[in-house]
C-alpha cells in the first residue's frame, strides 16, 4: 500500500460500511421489543454468539495495540496476554455461560446490571452498576477510537480526527437503529475479517523472516534498544520499557496486566451479555470449543508479530527512528502493513483493522445505551414503559458515542495501558457479585454493591499512587478489595428473597 493511491481501499472500505448500514437496517426491522433491541430476542446460533463474542473482546486496540506491543515488550508479552486470554475465555465459556443464560432467561434479565438487581433483590447494585459501566467505557473506548485514528493516519494518510469519525459514525447508526441483531450480525462478519487479516498479516511475516524457527535465530543476533541483544526479547523478563527493568518488576507488570486484560472474558458486562442472546444450551456447550479456538489462533498470531518486527523495521527506518516505534508501538502494524503488502492485500488488512474497532464500539455503545435506559432510568422510575426506554436508549446511543470522541481529540499515549486500567476496574468490579451471585446463596445487596464501590476506587487509587512504584496492575488490589469485601459484607447482611436465589439453583 505504499505510495499515495488508495483507491482501491476507499473502494473496499465503503462498500464494506454499506454492508454494515443494510445489517443495521434489517436489526431494525428485527427490533420490535425491549428483548429484541438488547438480547436480539434470545434466538442466535453458534456462529453468530461465538463470533460475535471473539469480534467484540478484539477491538482495533486488540489487534494494532496488543499486536504492536510486542515490540516494546517482547514475547514476554506475546506469549503471557495470550495464555490469560485463551484461559479465561475457556473458563466464561463453561462456568458463567451457562449458567447465567438459565439464570437470566427464568429472571427476565436483559443487561448484566437488571441481573445484578433482580439476584440480589435490590435497585442498588443495579443503579451502582451502571454508574461503573458508564465511567469505564467511556475510557475504555477512547482506546479504540486512538487506534482507530493511528491506523487511518498511517496507511491512508488522512487527519487522525477524521479516521476516528470514518469509524464513529457507521457504528453509531447501525447501531442505534438495528440493537443487538445488527451488532452481533456485524459481528459475525467483522470477527471473519479480523481473524482473516490477523493470521494473513502474521503469514506474510513469516514468510518475510524464513519462518517461525528461523526468525527465533535471526532475533538473537540483532541489537534492539539500549544495544541489548535480540535474545532478550525472548525471555519474560529480558525485554520492555526502562523504568520496569530498571525496577526489576517486568514479571509482575506483565503478568497483573495480562490478568487485567484477559479476566474481562468472564465478567464484562458486553462479554456476558453474549449468553443471554443464545438460543439455547447446546449453543453455549458448543461455543465452549468453537470460540477458545478463534481467541488461541487470533492471539499467537497477532501477538508475535510485534517481536519479529524487529528483524523487518530496521530494514525500512533508520535507526534513530526506532525509538519512536518502541515509544508508540501502536504504529508498528499500520506501518508493516503499509510497507509490506500490495495495496489489495493492506486493504483487506485495514478493513480488518476497522473491523476490529467497529466490532467493539457497537458492543460499549449498545451496553453504554442499555445501561443507561434500563438500569439507571427505568430502574428509578419503573413507571416508563419499554416503549419509551427503547426510544431513550437508542437516543442515547448516538450521545454517548460522542463524549469519548472528544476525550480521544487528545488522548494517553499507549493504547494498551489505557484498555488495562478500564479493564482493571470492569473485571475487578463485577467479577464478585456475578460469580457470587451465581455460585453462592449467601451474597447480599449490600455486598456486590460495596464490592463494586470499593474494587472501583482502589484500582484508581493504585493507579494513582502505586502503579509507577511497584509496577503491579489495578486488577490485583481490586481483586483483593472486591473478592474480601463482597464475602465479607455479606456474611452481616440481610439475606435476599430465598425463592429468587432458588431460581438460579434449580437443575
Amino acid at each position: 500500500m505504499e505510495g499515495n493511491d488508495h483507491t482501491l481501499a476507499w473502494v473496499i472500505l465503503g462498500i464494506y460500511i454499506v454492508v454494515l448500514m443494510g445489517i443495521g437496517w434489517w436489526g431494525y426491522l428485527r427490533s420490535k421489543t425491549l428483548s429484541d433491541y438488547y438480547v436480539g430476542g434470545r434466538t442466535l446460533g453458534l456462529w453468530v454468539v461465538s463470533f460475535s463474542f471473539f469480534a467484540t473482546y478484539f477491538s482495533s486496540s486488540g489487534f494494532i495495540g496488543g499486536g504492536g506491543y510486542g515490540f516494546q515488550m517482547g514475547f514476554g508479552w506475546s506469549s503471557t496476554d495470550p495464555f490469560f486470554c485463551i484461559l479465561f475465555a475457556s473458563l466464561a465459556w463453561i462456568v458463567v455461560g451457562p449458567k447465567l443464560r438459565n439464570y437470566t432467561d427464568k429472571l427476565g434479565s436483559i443487561t448484566l446490571p437488571d441481573f445484578l438487581g433482580f439476584r440480589y433483590g435490590s435497585v442498588m447494585p443495579r443503579v451502582v452498576a451502571a454508574a461503573i459501566i458508564l465511567f469505564a467505557y467511556i475510557f475504555y473506548m477512547v482506546s479504540i477510537y486512538k487506534a482507530a485514528g493511528e491506523a487511518f493516519r498511517t496507511l491512508l494518510d488522512i487527519p487522525y480526527i477524521v479516521g476516528i469519525l470514518i469509524t464513529l459514525i457507521p457504528v453509531m447508526i447501525y447501531t442505534a437503529i438495528g440493537g443487538f441483531r445488527a451488532v452481533t450480525m456485524t459481528d459475525l462478519i467483522q470477527g471473519a475479517l479480523i481473524l482473516f487479516g490477523g493470521v494473513l498479516l502474521f503469514v506474510l511475516l513469516m514468510v518475510e523472516v524464513g519462518g517461525w524457527s528461523a526468525g527465533i535465530e535471526q532475533l538473537k543476533q540483532v541489537q534492539v534498544i539500549g544495544g541489548q541483544s535480540g535474545e532478550s526479547l525472548l525471555h519474560l523478563d529480558g525485554f520492555g520499557p526502562p523504568p520496569i527493568m530498571k525496577a526489576g518488576r517486568m514479571v509482575h507488570f506483565l503478568i497483573t496486566l495480562s490478568l487485567a486484560i484477559g479476566i474481562v472474558f468472564l465478567s464484562a458486562p458486553h462479554m456476558v451479555v453474549r449468553f443471554y442472546a443464545a438460543k439455547d444450551q447446546r449453543i453455549i456447550s458448543r461455543g465452549m470449543i468453537l470460540c477458545p479456538i478463534l481467541v488461541a489462533v487470533f492471539t499467537l498470531c497477532v501477538y508475535s508479530i510485534g517481536p519479529f518486527a524487529w528483524l523487518v523495521l530496521p530494514k525500512m527506518v533508520p535507526a534513530s527512528e526506532l525509538a519512536n516505534f518502541f515509544k508508540n508501538p501502536d504504529q508498528v502494524i499500520p506501518f508493516l502493513t503499509l510497507k509490506m503488502l500490495p495495496p489489495a492485500v493492506g486493504a483487506v488488512i485495514l478493513v480488518a483493522v476497522v473491523s476490529a474497532g467497529m466490532s467493539t464500539i457497537n458492543s460499549l455503545l449498545l451496553t453504554l445505551a442499555t445501561s443507561l435506559g434500563r438500569d439507571v432510568v427505568q430502574a428509578l422510575k419503573p413507571s416508563v414503559s419499554n416503549e419509551k426506554i427503547l426510544m431513550i436508549t437508542r437516543v442515547s446511543s448516538i450521545a454517548l458515542a460522542i463524549i469519548p470522541f472528544l476525550i480521544a481529540i487528545n488522548p494517553p499515549a499507549v493504547v494498551v495501558v489505557l484498555v488495562g486500567l478500564s479493564f482493571s476496574v470492569i473485571g475487578s468490579a463485577f467479577l464478585a457479585p456475578l460469580m457470587g451471585g451465581l455460585y453462592w446463596k449467601g451474597g447480599t445487596s449490600a455486598g456486590s454493591t460495596v464490592s463494586m464501590v470499593l474494587s472501583t476506587v482502589s484500582c484508581i487509587i493504585w493507579y494513582i499512587f502505586y502503579y509507577r512504584t511497584t509496577w503491579i496492575y489495578p486488577i490485583l488490589p481490586g481483586l483483593i478489595v472486591g473478592v474480601g469485601s463482597y464475602i465479607l459484607v455479606s456474611l452481616f447482611t440481610k439475606k435476599p428473597d430465598p425463592k429468587i436465589i432458588a431460581v438460579g439453583f434449580e437443575r
